[in-house]
């Protein structure tokens, strides 16, 4: 009797490491989701801080010479008034690739807005409030803009 049953406490074993490598690799994929939607949030977030010191800088030009600002560290250090103002604390990085942000360049010159380098394609399915995007099909976080355009 005991022969006939070899094998079965195997199979069942094997099963169970099956089922848990499924349920391990559904893990993995949540956790991906999840921290992506968090980068996704930081990059919007600082995206918007960007797009906000560029609108201080540009409103606050001292007799109403409205210009954007040359580069982005003019962000950090603003000497064309009798006080210094800074518009950023740091120059913050993309969140999704932890580099440096890309400038977009006005036509009239200076920079308007930032973008991020990242190639992925972003989770949400509506763009966020505060960006522009450029327009097509193939969406990717480079091509969201955070950009002010002075009027």
């Amino acid at each position: 009797m005991r022969h006939q049953q070899q094998g079965v406490g195997y199979l069942f074993m094997l099963l169970v490491v099956f089922l848990l490598s499924l349920g391990l690799g559904k893990a993995v994929e949540v956790y991906a989701n999840s921290v992506q939607r968090q980068r996704e949030e930081e990059l919007v977030h600082v995206g918007s801080l960007y797009r906000e010191a560029i609108q201080d800088y540009y409103l606050s030009a001292p007799n109403g010479q409205h210009r954007y600002p040359d580069r982005l560290e003019d962000l950090l250090k603003d000497s064309r008034h009798l006080v210094t103002r800074r518009y950023l604390r740091r120059l913050y990085p993309d969140p999704m690739t932890a580099g440096a942000f890309t400038p977009i360049f006005a036509p009239q010159g200076g920079v308007w807005g930032v973008t991020s380098t990242s190639m992925a394609q972003p989770i949400r399915a509506h763009i966020p409030r505060g960006v522009t995007q450029t327009a097509s099909d193939d969406i990717r976080y480079r091509d969201w803009r955070f950009v002010y355009e002075g009027k």
